[in-house]
């Protein structure tokens, strides 16, 4: 009884609370005295299916010194080898290998988008390391696309050649998830990827508000990176998705609250606002998935246009109810 009028009592406060307005406006941030290299993507995919499939050891000595990051310290052992060879010769990964060179017979559009997103993450986290770039063929892992460890990013070119690809229908891939496998949505990917690596707290409390707030504080992370960068692209919404958020915040809003859901543990329940899939099954099928994560979002942008908070400061914030009550938050 004392833990639901606790409960209860943070709702009246956040109904009754001050309305202050809150705009998705943000000022763009100057970054022409940001300093980096151009960032230059390795594909090593195209150089792997170049290997001669009857000489394979022979083409990894000459691979090794750009990849040894994928082929280790012993490429030349026999199993690996065979390995390798196999994959190569793959039908599949063929088609897919092929597939990818036709839709992206070079980087520049992506290394020019990378090269820009980084000058804005050197300006907001200053040590922050610009990593080393390839792409690969991953056989479709739409699980992870892109990969981000320490110094590195891989992205799996074969994760984005159109949602009308054809082995996408194959492999089962629901059209939701692939309508984010386009060519546009590889920036955006690759900065979450990061901020995810970077930022997104492994041992997040198990509340509702815990997992939206630490959610919306990467998708906030992507607003100020990629200012130009729509934001159905950045949250991998349809613009009519986008728009049925939007038309129905106090609505969401008001259902969380009502329904004691925003501090709740019962994953049952909660997870029906942040796992990914064609719409939430709480409201019609109009509404996109993960609508608790852009309820997230609009609360920590909230919270960053009412306090002098800077973006380093912000991902140090581990109390999400701190961020709720200073945010203002009333849609």
């Amino acid at each position: 009884m004392v833990y639901n009028s606790l409960q209860k009592g943070w709702i009246i406060i956040l109904l009754l609370g001050a309305v202050i307005s809150c705009t998705n406006k943000r000022d763009k941030a100057d970054v022409s005295g940001v300093q980096i290299d151009s960032i230059e993507i390795k594909r090593y995919g195209k150089d792997l299916f170049a290997v001669n499939p009857g000489n394979v050891g022979n083409g990894l000595d000459l691979l090794y010194e750009d990849y040894s990051f994928f082929l280790g310290e012993n490429y030349r052992d026999t199993l690996n080898v065979i390995r390798i060879r196999n994959y190569i010769i793959d039908p599949y990964l063929k088609q897919l290998y092929k597939a990818t060179l036709e839709k992206y017979p070079d980087l520049n559009e992506i290394e020019r988008g990378l090269t820009d997103a980084y000058k804005h993450i050197k300006y907001y986290f200053p040590n922050t390391i610009v990593p080393e770039v390839y792409t690969y063929i991953s056989g479709i892992d739409v699980l992870q696309p892109i990969i981000y460890i320490d110094s590195l990013m891989v992205i799996g070119l074969d994760c984005y050649l159109g949602k009308n690809y054809e082995e996408y229908k194959n492999a089962g891939i629901p059209l939701y998830k692939a309508s984010r496998m386009e060519r546009e949505y590889i920036v955006p990917d690759c900065v979450k990827a990061w901020a995810t690596y970077n930022y997104l707290p492994e041992h997040r409390g198990n509340q509702l508000l815990d997992q939206i707030i630490a959610e919306g504080k990467i998708l906030y992370l992507m607003d100020i990176i990629l200012p130009d960068v729509p934001d159905h692209i950045k949250i991998g919404y349809s613009p009519e998705k986008l728009e049925w958020c939007q038309d129905n915040e106090p609505n969401l809003w008001a259902f969380i609250l009502e329904n004691d859901l925003l501090f709740s543990s019962d994953l049952q329940k909660t997870q029906k606002f942040v796992q990914d899939g064609p719409f939430t099954s709480f409201f019609s099928r109009k509404s996109p998935s993960r609508t608790g994560i852009w309820i997230g979002w609009q609360i920590v942008r909230s919270f960053m246009e009412n306090n002098d908070i800077t973006p380093e400061e912000l991902v140090g914030i581990r109390d999400a109810r701190d961020i709720l009550s200073r945010s203002g938050y009333k849609p």
